[in-house]
C-alpha cells in the first residue's frame, strides 16, 4: 500500500513494476559525448547534405555496382550498355510527364549535362563488369568522371538557392521575431522556377489576419522586394500559412495569347460547359474560370488592362459552340468593333443599349416560359439553343433604364444562360444604380489594379482587402486577382496578352452567321452605329439565340392578327418545310394550352376580339395563322 502523501509511480526503478522490468533494461547512454550519439549525427549531417555530396554517393555506388557485375554477373556488360543508350534516348527525346516531373529537363544545358552523366556512368559499368572496378585505370577514370559532372551539379543555380533557402529557414525564428511574429518556426520550404514556397507554424493565438498585418515587416525582415512576398491561409489548420517569395516576376513579361484548336470544319466546336482558360497564375498553372450561368465583373483603375482581359473572355467564349454574345460599347464601338463578327447585336450608345437589353429581358422570358412549358428549371446550352452573354464595356454610362434591364438580367438570368459580363472603373453603389443589386449577383469577379485600397472591397466585396486581396501594389497590365467558385485564396494572375492581329483572326475564325458585320455587310442600305442598319436591327430578333422549337413557339406567339407565311417561320427556325410541319402536328398531338397546332381551314382571318390559342393554315394562300378558342 502507497503511503499517504507520496507521489505515485512515475517508472521509478525502485518500485514494484521496476523491479519486474529490470531484467530487460539494457544500459545505454546516449549522453553527448556517447559513440552512439556521434554516429547519429554523423548519419543526420550525411542525409541533411545528401545534396551536396552526391558525387561521393554517386562514386562509391558505382565502385559497389562494379565491382558486384564483375564477380557475379561478367556478362551484363550489354545490359548497362543498352541501359545507358536508353537513358541517353529518354533526356533527348524529352516525354511530357517526364519533363512535367523535372521541370529543370526543359533546358538544354540540364539535359546536356543528364546525357552526358547517363553515358559516362554506363559506359564504366560495362568496362567495369568485363575488366574489374579496381582493375588498370578504372579508379582514375571514376574519380575523373566524378570531378568532371560534380561542378554543374554543385554550382546550379537551384542548388545555390536552395542553400539560400537552408540559411532563412534555420534564422527564420529570429526573421519571424523582428517581423512580430514571435514564435512562428518554418516546416518546411520547398522551391520553384521563380522562387520558394514554405510552410509557417505560428505561436498559438496567432491567425492568418496577423500575418496579412505584418506583411510589409516580413518583407523587409527576409530582405525581399517589395511586393514579392505572397501569403495563402491554409485551409485544414488556422495556426498555419503558406508563404510564398516571389525573386523573379514570372508575369514580368507579358503571357501569350494561346488560341484553341479549331474543328477541321473551321467552325467552333467547344462547349461553354467547361471552364475557360483567360490566362496564368504565378506558378504557371492556368487560370480556369466557369462561365456557364455566371455573371461576371471586371474593375480595375484606367490602364490597368480590362479591355485585354475582356477581350480573352469574348476570345474564350467566341471558341464555344454552344454560347453567343450581344455588346455594349458604349465607347462609340471603339473596344468591341473589332469582334463585330462575332457578336450578333452590338450597342454603341444608350437608345440602341436600351433596346438591346429590353430584348434581353424579352428573351429571358421567352426562355423561362418555354422551360415551364417543359418542366424544366435550367436552360442546357446546345449548339441550336446556345448560351447568351451581354457584353457591357463602361457599365457606368447606360442611363437609368438601361441599368434596370441589366438589374432584372442579373436577378433572372442564371437559370436561362442569360448571363452579363460587366466591365467598369469603380462599381459603386452610385454607379451600378441606387436600387440595384446588380453588383450582389456577381458570381465571377476580377480585380486589377486600382488606386484606392476601398476599391478593392467595391469590385470583390466586403472584407477581401484585409484578408489578403489587395491590388494596388501591381505594377503591370493584365494582372488582377479572381474570386469566384473554387477561388477563395488570392492568387495573382495575369491574362493573355491577345492583339489587335489575335482580335482579327479570331473573330474571322469563328464568325457567326447572322452578326453585325454579316448583317451590315449584307445589306445596301447605310450602316449606323447603334448597331442598326437602314432602319433595321443588324441581328433580328432575340429569337435567334435560341432554339429550332422555340424560335417557332416564339414566332406563332408573336404573329400578327392577319398571321405568318411559311416563309417567315422558315427564317426564324432556320429549317425546311417538313420539319415546321411535323412540329405542329406533334404539338396538336400534345394537347398544350398554349402549344401551337395546326388546324386547317378554309379562312385565316380570324374574327376581332377572340382569344388566341392554336394556328391553323389557309390552304389557299399557306399563310399560317392564330386560331381563336373555342
Amino acid at each position: 500500500m502507497r503511503r499517504r502523501g507520496a507521489a505515485p509511480y512515475r517508472g521509478r526503478p525502485g518500485g514494484r513494476r521496476g523491479r519486474r522490468d529490470e531484467m530487460f533494461m539494457i544500459p545505454v547512454n546516449y549522453g553527448r559525448g556517447s559513440d552512439a550519439y556521434w554516429v547519429g549525427e554523423l548519419f543526420r549531417v550525411l542525409w541533411r547534405y545528401r545534396a551536396e555530396l552526391a558525387p561521393l554517393y554517386w562514386l562509391a555506388g558505382c565502385f559497389i555496382a562494379g565491382a558486384w557485375l564483375h564477380a557475379v554477373h561478367p556478362n551484363w556488360w550489354p545490359v548497362t550498355t543498352l541501359a545507358g543508350i536508353a537513358g541517353i534516348a529518354t533526356v533527348a527525346i524529352r516525354p511530357a510527364r517526364l519533363v512535367e516531373r523535372f521541370p529543370l529537363l526543359a533546358r538544354w544545358r540540364v539535359r546536356l549535362w543528364g546525357g552526358g552523366f547517363i553515358g559516362y556512368v554506363s559506359a564504366w559499368l560495362s568496362c567495369a563488369a568485363i575488366y574489374g572496378a579496381t582493375a588498370g585505370p578504372m579508379e582514375s577514370f571514376a574519380l575523373l568522371g566524378a570531378g568532371v559532372f560534380a561542378g554543374p551539379w554543385l554550382w546550379r543555380e537551384d542548388r545555390r538557392r536552395l542553400t539560400r533557402v537552408r540559411i532563412v529557414r534555420d534564422k527564420f525564428p529570429d526573421t519571424a521575431d523582428a517581423a512580430g511574429l514571435t514564435g512562428a518556426k518554418m516546416v518546411s520550404a520547398i522551391m520553384d522556377r521563380w522562387g520558394w514556397t514554405a510552410r509557417i507554424k505560428l505561436r498559438r493565438g496567432q491567425t492568418y489576419t496577423d500575418v496579412v498585418k505584418q506583411l510589409p515587416e516580413l518583407e523587409s525582415a527576409l530582405g525581399a522586394r517589395v511586393g514579392g512576398t505572397r501569403a495563402e491561409p491554409v485551409m485544414e489548420d488556422a495556426s498555419q500559412f503558406t508563404l510564398r517569395l516571389v525573386e523573379t516576376d514570372p508575369h514580368a513579361a507579358p503571357v501569350n495569347w494561346e488560341p484553341r484548336p479549331v474543328s477541321v470544319t473551321g467552325k467552333p466546336h467547344l462547349s461553354i460547359t467547361q471552364p475557360v482558360t483567360v490566362g496564368l497564375f504565378e506558378d504557371g498553372t492556368p487560370i480556369t474560370v466557369p462561365l456557364l450561368r455566371k455573371h461576371v465583373l471586371i474593375g480595375g483603375a484606367t490602364d490597368s488592362g480590362k479591355s485585354g482581359l475582356l477581350n480573352v473572355i469574348l476570345g474564350r467564349i467566341a471558341e464555344c459552340s454552344d454560347a453567343v454574345m450581344w455588346g455594349i460599347d458604349l465607347k462609340k464601338g471603339m473596344e468591341l468593333a473589332p469582334w463585330s463578327s462575332v457578336l450578333l447585336r452590338l450597342a454603341t450608345d444608350n437608345d440602341s443599349a436600351e433596346r438591346l437589353l429590353k430584348a434581353g429581358v424579352d428573351e429571358l422570358e421567352k426562355r423561362a416560359e418555354f422551360l415551364m412549358g417543359r418542366g424544366r428549371r435550367e436552360w442546357y446550352p446546345k449548339s441550336d439553343a446556345p448560351a447568351l452573354y451581354i457584353i457591357i464595356d463602361e457599365y457606368a454610362e447606360l442611363s437609368a433604364l438601361g441599368q434596370r434591364y441589366a438589374d432584372s438580367i442579373a436577378r433572372r438570368g442564371r437559370a436561362v444562360c442569360v448571363n452579363l459580363i460587366i466591365a467598369t472603373q469603380r462599381p459603386t453603389q452610385k454607379t451600378m444604380g441606387e436600387n440595384s443589386a446588380i453588383r450582389s449577383q456577381m458570381n465571377i469577379r476580377f480585380c486589377l489594379k486600382v488606386n484606392e485600397r476601398p476599391d478593392v472591397d467595391l469590385i470583390l466585396g466586403a472584407g477581401k482587402l484585409s484578408a489578403g486581396w489587395d491590388t494596388t501594389g501591381f505594377d503591370g497590365a493584365g494582372k488582377f486577382l479572381v474570386s469566384g467558385p473554387g477561388m477563395d485564396t488570392p492568387r495573382r494572375g495575369r491574362a493573355f496578352l491577345i492583339t489587335d492581329a489575335d482580335v482579327t483572326a479570331t473573330a474571322r475564325t469563328y464568325a457567326r452567321t447572322g452578326s453585325v458585320a454579316d448583317t451590315a455587310g449584307a445589306g445596301t442600305s447605310e450602316s449606323r452605329s447603334d448597331g442598326r442598319s437602314g432602319g433595321r436591327e443588324t441581328t433580328g430578333a432575340p429569337l435567334g439565340v435560341s432554339g429550332p422549337e422555340m424560335a417557332l413557339w416564339a414566332a406563332l406567339r408573336d404573329a400578327p392578327r392577319e398571321g405568318v407565311t411559311l416563309a417567315v417561320l422558315q427564317a426564324a427556325t432556320g429549317k425546311g418545310r417538313p420539319w415546321i410541319y411535323r412540329r405542329l402536328k406533334a404539338g396538336q398531338a400534345r394537347r398544350h394550352r398554349d402549344q401551337p397546332r395546326l388546324r386547317p381551314v378554309e379562312g385565316h382571318h380570324p374574327p376581332a376580339g377572340s382569344r388566341y390559342v392554336s394556328v391553323r393554315r389557309c390552304p389557299s394562300c399557306a399563310r399560317i395563322s392564330r386560331a381563336p378558342a373555342r
